[in-house]
């Protein structure tokens, strides 16, 4: 992947097959410009802190849509997938049960995550990034969030993954290759 573009200058980063990367944005008014120039180098997909769910569908039509609209896989592959990542967190077809009948404002944080993870999965993407993935998360739940690094890299091994952060995050700490601090380039006068 070339060096991702941010104010016109090119960062340098490169992500090498099954790398992962923290980068550190200075402010929220620079994280649209960045997360589009990730994705628009490489086929990627970006879980979000809400997961990315629309309010007023069922979860496993948020859940299914994008990669049904992209016609991503067939129906059985698109069920398998779905069985297999959520069996990494110990789920026993509970969870898939009540996806038929749950609205994303019944989620928790956790649980918003964790649908828009499988999601991603689901589109089979070259990149996966997370967007503030600790944020509002407590202890027990974000040493689950740490697996989808790894569950990811189990299904795809040589694709990469980023973590957008607005600060250093600790939890990454030993689960990412490289961290990088964008800062805005200074205006020219």
């Amino acid at each position: 992947m070339p060096g991702i573009r941010f104010g016109g200058v090119c960062t340098g980063l490169s992500l090498s097959p099954g790398s992962s990367c923290q980068l550190v944005v200075g402010s929220p008014a620079h994280k649209p410009a960045i997360l589009d120039s990730l994705l628009s180098q490489v086929k990627g997909y970006i879980v979000a802190p809400d997961g990315g769910l629309i309010s007023n569908l069922p979860l496993l039509e948020n859940i299914t849509l994008p990669a049904e609209f992209h016609r991503v896989g067939s129906a059985a592959d698109r069920e398998s997938r779905l069985r297999e990542v959520t069996r990494h967190f110990g789920e026993d077809g509970t969870l898939l049960r009540a996806l038929d009948v749950a609205r994303p404002a019944s989620l928790s944080p956790w649980q918003k995550r964790l649908a828009g993870f499988v999601r991603a999965m689901l589109m089979e993407p070259e990149l996966i990034v997370f967007d503030s993935l600790f944020g509002g998360i407590g202890r027990a739940d974000a040493s689950k969030l740490r697996e989808f690094k790894r569950i990811f890299h189990l299904h795809f091994p040589f694709r990469q993954v980023v973590f957008v952060n607005y600060a250093e995050e600790p939890l990454l700490r030993g689960l990412v290759d490289q961290t990088v601090h964008l800062q805005e380039p200074a205006a020219s006068v």
